[in-house]
């Protein structure tokens, strides 16, 4: 709770400091061509079900009945919303000591911390992936047995071919086409690929540069040979994301189209509020929002490395 003296210098200092920018643009993580986008929830929770349908057509003779395929009912990812809140106290006697406008700012940095809320809560689905439970299946985001609806498993991280123990490939141009072709061959519900197509990587802030540097050159980056660098026509969304860099410069994994991927469901909007104690002559302003987040599909993601 802010409150005047005895404290007051510490209190101007922190009014006076205030940030007033308004970051809602400025998520590295949600919007067009990054990790999702923001869905609007309509009901107390949301399920995603994956089914298992039709595979090839047989041929059929003369006169006689069409072969019958079943639709297979798989897994069921649920999407239950949380409240996140946050609020500042304000006593009526640090209102008095002029500080008024000041302390009103305090609505703009509590917004900041909303927007930054959603966008590490995205980060973090990603940096959680190998330990997280989510999607139809049950098991982690990235994992080397993910449940296929019509039988058997498989993988969204870039395995060996001896022993499928998860390589951690270092950011180059041999680790962006086995992305490529890891996307193309992922099964469907059928245990078929669906040939995803590969759209984009997300990685640390300290790996921009080398991404740039990979995925735009015209040549092949590191000998002076004229072959030419088949990764720029991937055309890929490169997303860095600075939340990661705290916990991990090393982690980066592709993202393919696969539908109901990562889904970000509002419930409620971000909004603010003031309310007074009477009693004890404070106001509070507070800011809040409800939200589920979650990954359905694992095909949408590929881990390169942790």
């Amino acid at each position: 709770m802010i409150t005047s003296n005895p404290l007051w210098k510490a209190m101007k200092k922190t009014l006076d400091g205030i940030t007033t920018e308004d970051l809602s643009k400025k998520q590295v993580c949600i919007g067009k061509g990054k990790l999702c986008t923001t869905e609007t929830m309509e009901d107390g929770y949301a399920d995603d079900i994956e089914t298992a349908g039709t595979t090839f057509l047989s041929e059929k003779d003369e006169g006689k009945p069409m072969a019958v395929q079943e639709i297979i009912v798989g897994g069921t990812k649920r999407y239950i919303p949380k409240t996140l809140a946050l609020k500042v106290s304000i006593s009526e006697e640090a209102m008095e000591d002029n500080k008024y406008k000041k302390i009103i700012d305090a609505s703009k940095r509590l917004q900041k911390s909303a927007w930054n809320t959603q966008d590490i809560d995205a980060a973090t689905v990603m940096l959680n992936g190998t330990t997280t439970i989510q999607g139809y299946d049950q098991v982690a985001l990235f994992s080397t047995s993910h449940a296929i609806t019509a039988g058997g498993t498989a993988s969204n991280c870039l395995i060996s071919s001896a022993g499928g123990s998860i390589i951690g490939m270092t950011p180059s141009q041999a680790a962006l086409i086995q992305m490529r072709i890891a996307a193309t061959l992922l099964p469907g519900p059928n245990g078929i690929p669906d040939g995803k197509r590969f759209t984009g990587i997300t990685f640390p802030e300290a790996q921009h540069d080398l991404w740039k540097n990979i995925t735009g050159c015209s040549g092949t980056v590191g000998n002076n040979f004229n072959d030419l660098n088949v990764t720029k026509e991937y055309n890929l969304d490169l997303v860095p994301v600075f939340w990661y860099d705290a916990v991990s410069t090393t982690f980066w994994a592709g993202m393919t189209d696969a539908d109901d991927g990562m889904r970000y469901l509002i419930k409620r909007p971000i909004r603010g509020k003031v309310w007074v104690d009477n009693d004890g002559e404070v106001a509070h302003h507070g800011v809040s929002y409800r939200a589920a987040i979650g990954v359905s599909n694992w095909r949408a993601f590929i881990l390169g490395a942790q």
